[in-house]
């Protein structure tokens, strides 16, 4: 008797994959390639249309959004607050729920262990967010000698840290849910959790490179493609090694928190934590012992790979 599809793929131990892409037979490919360009068209047109919505209201009601470069910058910052808010919705209502709804329907009841949504060691968590640290200044460095480079106008730079400045306590726990909370939930349950995971089935390794480049071209960010790009690498790294969102999440969640952090202002617009262009000293200091703690954060899963028991159970 012929195996059913829903049994004849089951590359992670004794998780079920009983939804209708599994029991057809289909191509995990396939499948994770549909849900990444259907989740991101739909992600980034809703966001889009809402994004308009939100400044023809800053307009109707007094705001000011003239056309001038040199007003550029006050003209973003009057709708600022709204886009936030788009992208607080958005990333949840456009990005999480989809994804939610396509592991279910397609590939397993069990969602939480297709995507990982498991418990991870404390120290293997600790760790991820040591060496995403460890890597901040090597990114920055790069990406700082990209702007000089090609010589990027400061008042663009300036608007582009717009949306991350926060002015009072308020403010900057909002921004450290919509910028920190919400990416490091919603981004890595659909890049890594699924769009990852699925590509993990049949290319293995080489998923952490295929979806760290399009977490790159995700954020639409030229200047920092190259280290979003390393970052989307990272996370899914640790995603692969340790069998569990958590360590990226934590990731994640640390990466945007420190931008959000250098950016706040006091009320009357002084840098609470007064910081300059990263000096090649601090790369040279940081990059190795974020070096050495990736290599031990390697040395740790590569036991439980050659043991078994990253395999996933059904919860």
């Amino acid at each position: 008797m012929a195996t059913p599809p829903s049994q004849s793929l089951r590359p992670d131990g004794l998780l079920s994959l009983d939804g209708s892409w599994e029991r057809s037979g289909r191509s995990p490919n396939t499948s994770a390639l549909l849900g990444l360009l259907g989740i991101g068209a739909l992600y980034f047109n809703g966001q889009s249309l809402l994004a308009l919505v939100a400044i023809g209201i800053v307009k109707l009601t007094g705001g000011d959004i003239r056309p001038s470069f040199d007003s550029l910058l006050s003209s973003f910052q009057s709708f600022v607050g709204p886009i936030r808010i788009v992208v607080f919705v958005t990333q949840f209502a456009l990005m999480l729920a989809p994804t939610l709804f396509l592991v279910k329907r397609w590939h397993s009841s069990n969602v939480r262990s297709y995507l990982r949504l498991t418990g991870a060691s404390i120290v293997d968590i600790l760790l991820a967010v040591l060496i995403t640290i460890a890597f901040l200044p090597a990114g920055n460095y790069i990406a700082e000698e990209f702007v000089r480079q090609l010589q990027i106008p400061e008042k663009l730079m300036e608007i582009n840290a717009t949306i991350f400045t926060s002015h009072s306590p308020l403010e900057f726990f909002w921004l450290v849910l919509v910028v920190c909370v919400t990416p490091s939930l919603c981004e890595e349950l659909f890049f890594r959790g699924y769009v990852q995971r699925t590509f993990e089935r049949t290319i293995g390794w080489r998923s952490v490179i295929l979806v760290g480049v399009v977490f790159g071209l995700f954020h639409f960010n030229p200047l920092g493609l190259l280290t979003l790009a390393v970052l989307g690498m990272l996370l899914g790294y640790f995603f692969y090694r340790s069998k569990s969102i958590l360590p990226s999440m934590a990731a994640h969640f640390t990466n945007n928190f420190i931008a959000v952090a250098v950016l706040y202002r006091t009320a009357d617009g002084t840098p609470f934590f007064p910081v300059g262009s990263i000096p090649l000293w601090l790369v040279g200091a940081t990059l190795p012992f974020g070096i050495g703690l990736l290599l031990l954060y390697h040395a740790r899963t590569a036991f439980r790979f050659k043991t078994g028991t990253l395999h996933e159970p059904v919860s």
